[in-house]
């Protein structure tokens, strides 16, 4: 069997215009995209994901994350102190987040994806992870409804129902979705692992959350409610593709990411000129790497 190529994508919010910057940088060098078997994207990366899948170039979406982050991060209305609003009320409106997403999949149907589709979603309502496959799902369901229900982040955006089930964003258990499309490769689509194949995107990790310094560790001072939500993705992102290089060959995996110490929040939408210039460096420091990667690939996709 020929090689089957996944390419999975974390969560991460405005910082996901890292992850389209850097695609758009290696697809202009290796024009990979149309080899791609199987798409993955948690929450911001299911954006990404999903416009990749329907055959949106990586420039597209990195036009789509400027001028549609400021509007999805605009600040509902709140008559007082920033710090009670958070613990009254998610700070964003879920239905402007729908509305972009509306127009730019419109009335497409998750199932008809030219190439197979895997989103990630959290259930509330059992407590259980709820997938969404192109390949298997409702044939009625639009895209950005799926799209929607994983980007459904906690402190920020309001869970959806979609189907009845009140979803939010996978990026609670599956912020990088490289493990669960790795088994979805082996078991929808009998690929054998040796075969395998895996690029993984980062959206940065951040070093210096916390330190010994802390003497007061309360959910709004020492853990700092934010922070331990970015800390917790981040942490499953990475403890995810150590996992994963104990099931492949260290050759048949890719993941890109950046690393610095403070933390750029997933509603930073400031910080997007400093993400393109960080996906530029990514490119730049791991030059060689991805070459490698993309020659391995071509004499088995050729």
């Amino acid at each position: 069997m020929n090689q089957f190529l996944i390419l999975a994508i974390d969560g991460g919010g405005i910082r996901g215009i890292f992850a389209a910057k850097l695609l758009e940088l290696i697809a202009k060098h290796y024009p990979f995209l149309d080899r791609v078997n199987l798409f993955a994207g948690t929450s911001t990366g299911a954006i990404i994901s999903a416009c990749l899948a329907a055959d949106m170039p990586p420039d597209h979406i990195v036009a789509l994350y400027k001028a549609a982050g400021p509007s999805i991060f605009s600040r509902k209305f709140f008559l007082g102190p920033r710090l009670i609003e958070k613990a009254l009320q998610s700070p964003y409106d879920m239905l402007r987040l729908k509305a972009v997403l509306r127009q730019v999949f419109g009335q497409v149907k998750l199932k008809d994806m030219p190439r197979p589709l895997i989103i990630p979603t959290t259930n509330l309502n059992d407590g259980q992870a709820h997938v969404f496959y192109s390949f298997d799902c409702d044939p009625k369901l639009p895209l950005y409804k799926a799209v929607l229900a994983s980007c459904c982040a906690p402190t920020y955006f309001d869970p959806c129902v979609v189907d009845g089930k009140l979803l939010a964003d996978g990026g609670m258990w599956g912020n990088n979705p490289s493990q669960l499309a790795l088994g979805v490769a082996a078991n929808s689509f009998k690929a054998p692992l040796s075969n395998i194949k895996i690029i993984s995107i980062g959206t940065g990790h951040f070093n210096e959350c916390y330190n010994e310094n802390t003497s007061h560790w309360g959910l709004l001072n020492g853990w700092k409610i934010r922070t331990l939500t970015e800390f917790v993705s981040s942490l499953q992102s990475e403890t995810t593709f150590q996992q994963l290089a104990l099931l492949l060959p260290t050759e048949n995996l890719l993941r890109l990411n950046f690393s610095q110490n403070n933390l750029i929040k997933p509603d930073e939408f400031a910080q997007m000129e400093t993400l393109e210039k960080k996906a530029q460096l990514t490119f730049a420091r791991c030059e060689q790497m991805i070459a490698s990667f993309m020659h391995r690939l071509q004499p088995e996709c050729g």
